[in-house]
């Protein structure tokens, strides 16, 4: 994350910023990072020399490739993409040069995914230290289309970063809040697909914010964000980490990926398995080493000591409880709360969060609340309504001790995701917390292929993974809104109607539809996802009442459902299969490699078959011939993800990985012979390679996107001693 201000009035850049900017340009192009390529070292000057010039409307791809790569005045972006790959390029070369610079720079140069717009950041300590010169402002760029910006905002009292710790000990503290932006460094955003307010996490000593981020790739990263620093660090070989927790003092982070819990230092270096936990977990770590972790379905809370070995529970779940989950422990170190969940639907009147001695015992009751709890001295905090309360608790007796404390309102947070709720806190007093402002659902919007819109769809609850049936009237759908692990809901279209597909109170994911329009298939997991069985399953429409199709320990995710009706197509990631629907239901393997693959789609005629995969840390589309998988053919120039065909098998479409809606042709032969992509619409969608986004009609007149919704913002304030705004 990087620290800087903006101004949308770059002429009115001062004669020292314009020297401090040449300079920063100099020093980053003759820099290792760019060294060995002219071609973008001439990039980054041109367009950083434009912005100083305030020529911003030179700034836009056509004009760049006429001026630097010779095109001429009418050539074909769509066919061309020479100034797309070149920023792509200046983008990864940029963030080498900062992720590898010895000190923080004075300014540092961004250009922000799907602009040519650089955006400058001044370092908070140059502002301080320099306050004759006014922060500079950043060029104005295009709207962001990350799926949550992150801003930190304060009302009461700005203070610099730097400050930060010299506040710690203040004798009698008073409410402080930090001004201050954060933005994700380039091409990230926060990691939303589980748990999605649980992602960041506040060292004990308040110095450091660990979060858990997706990049690019789709892949989802831990990274390491000292408060007092602009920059956030990457930490290298933490793929997939989800939930990160923080070691009593503050040197190490645990966090789960891959089937494991790990700890890697704040440091960096290479993370430590401390022990395996197939579903997704959430870590606690006590000050004598022990860790305790929590599932989210069926699970008591589990103990291990962080040098490994079998872990044993510490809880036992009570008569109606179905979860233990969001443990933390006490400041004593020798006591940890947890939530206890009767039920994994939205609402449970029944959830509690308990105390318990790691020695063992009946476990006490503390708050009667949905929400988790975050132990801190003195207090516990909770979320309730969306409002931050601190409840003081006598940690020698366990017992509550006068009523709860408001801190603050408007906390983002969703009961449907089972307590989850947007705020983390340090034990010496710093909270940080988010609020959001608009409704966080997406929006369903129907475009024509010239890009105008045709219609909009306001979905109740927020969904992901949707399809739509080939006869076009009804969107299969899955959704985290009502259900921890996943849960299959039904719109029809006509009637804007929106009811559950199943009634079974597992994880299910998934949906393909048959191609009559009269089944669903979809992958059932008793478990949450991660322990064995792994189930497909298929449901008629408007009986809610699922039959078995295979079950297996190892994964099959459903993607498509064959035009004649006789299998299905499945993949674990790497290996895609078909499930006859006849016989004995055994998966046949047909291809693997060892990339990952997604987003597979068989045309009208079977013949051909669709998908994307990530040979090089970047996804591609390619089509091959079905089943035999030869003549693999690429489709994509410089990146794109969830190819769809039209009805006919003569087009298909795809989202490149600046957002655009994509359009080839597709002639029959050995190999196919694909057209050149040409774009038709921006849709202003993040691409994610392994999540349905859109939907096209039949006849490829019509595409549904499932879009950002407009004017949801999230801000998150960073307060200083809180305590003193409790009230």
């Amino acid at each position: 994350m990087a620290a800087g201000h903006q101004s949308e009035n770059p002429d009115k850049f001062s004669a020292e910023q314009v020297d401090s900017l040449r300079n920063a340009l100099e020093k980053v192009i003759s820099s290792g990072a760019f060294a060995g390529s002219k071609r973008c070292q001439e990039f980054l000057g041109l367009v950083v020399e434009h912005t100083l010039a305030g020529d911003l409307d030179s700034l836009h791809e056509r004009q760049i490739g006429v001026e630097m790569f010779g095109r001429s005045v009418d050539y074909d972006t769509s066919n061309d993409a020479v100034v797309r790959v070149r920023a792509t390029e200046v983008r990864k070369r940029l963030a080498q040069y900062y992720r590898e610079a010895e000190q923080t720079p004075v300014v540092r140069i961004e250009l922000l995914q799907g602009s040519y717009v650089p955006v400058f950041h001044w370092s908070s300590q140059t502002s301080l230290e320099n306050p004759q010169v006014s922060p500079a402002p950043t060029a104005v760029a295009p709207p962001s289309r990350r799926r949550s910006i992150i801003a930190i905002v304060g009302a009461v009292v700005v203070v610099s970063l730097s400050l930060l710790l010299s506040l710690r000990h203040v004798p009698e503290p008073q409410p402080n809040v930090l001004r201050l932006s954060l933005g994700l460094p380039q091409g990230v955003t926060l990691q939303r697909n589980w748990h999605p307010f649980e992602q960041f996490a506040l060292s004990p000593d308040g110095e450091v914010l660990a979060f858990a981020a997706t990049d690019a790739s789709g892949q989802s990263y831990l990274w390491i964000r000292p408060l007092s620093s602009p920059e956030a660090q990457r930490m290298a070989q933490t793929d997939g980490a989800l939930l990160p927790f923080w070691s009593p003092d503050s040197q190490f982070v645990g966090f789960w990926a891959g089937g494991k819990l790990k700890k890697i230092r704040r440091s960096g270096g290479i993370p430590e398995v401390i022990c395996s936990v197939p579903e997704i977990a959430q870590g606690a770590w006590g000050p004598d080493g022990t860790i305790l972790y929590a599932r989210a379905v069926n699970s008591p809370v589990m103990r291990v000591s962080p040098d490994g070995g079998s872990a044993t529970p510490v809880t036992s779940l009570l008569g109606g409880q179905v979860s233990h989950m969001w443990v933390q422990f006490l400041p004593d170190g020798k006591h940890f709360i947890y939530l206890a969940r009767t039920s994994l639907t939205s609402t449970d009147p029944g959830a509690k969060v308990y105390a318990q001695s790691l020695e063992g015992g009946a476990p006490i009751v503390l708050l009667a609340s949905q929400s988790r709890a975050l132990a801190v001295p003195d207090y516990l905090l909770f979320v309730q309504d969306q409002n931050l309360f601190a409840q003081r608790v006598d940690q020698k007796t366990l017992r509550q001790v006068g009523t709860p404390l408001l801190v603050t309102r408007n906390i983002a947070a969703s009961q449907a995701y089972l307590g989850t709720s947007e705020f983390t806190a340090s034990q010496n007093g710093v909270l940080i917390y988010g609020s959001a402002q608009g409704s966080s659902f997406d929006q369903f919007t129907w475009y024509a292929r010239d890009g105008s819109v045709t219609g909009t769809l306001d979905p109740i609850i927020d969904f992901q993974q949707f399809t739509l049936s080939p006869d076009g009237k009804y969107l299969a759908l899955n959704s985290f809104h009502q259900h921890v692990t996943g849960s299959m809901w039904l719109i029809d279209l006509a009637s804007n109607t929106t009811t559950p597909l199943t009634t079974d109170p597992h994880a299910q994911s998934d949906p393909v539809w048959s191609p009559d329009s009269r089944y669903v298939a979809f992958n059932l997991l008793p478990s949450g996802g991660s322990d064995p069985p792994f189930l497909v399953q298929k449901i008629e429409i408007g009986t809610q009442e699922a039959a078995p199709v295979y079950r297996d320990n190892d994964r099959h995710w459903v993607e498509e459902w064959s035009s004649d009706g006789r299998f299905l197509v499945t993949h674990d990631t790497k290996t895609v299969s078909i499930i006859p629907l006849t016989g004995n239901h055994k998966p046949v393997p047909l291809y693997s490699s060892s990339f990952i693959k997604d987003e597979f789609h068989l045309s009208l005629d079977g013949q051909l078959i669709a998908y994307g995969e990530n040979r090089s840390g970047r996804w591609e589309v390619y089509v091959a011939s079905f089943p035999s998988f030869r003549y693999i053919t690429q489709v994509s120039v410089a990146g794109g993800a969830q190819p769809r065909w039209r009805g006919d098998g003569r087009e298909l479409f795809f989202l490149d990985l600046e957002g655009r809606m994509m359009s080839a042709t597709v002639e029959r032969g050995s190999p196919p012979k694909i057209g050149n992509p040409r774009e038709l619409f921006e849709t202003g969608l993040i691409p994610d390679p392994t999540i349905n986004q859109y939907a096209v009609t039949g006849d490829g007149l019509k595409f549904l996107v499932l879009e950002p919704r407009k004017g949801f913002v999230e801000t998150y304030s960073v307060v200083l001693n809180w305590p003193a705004t409790a009230k």
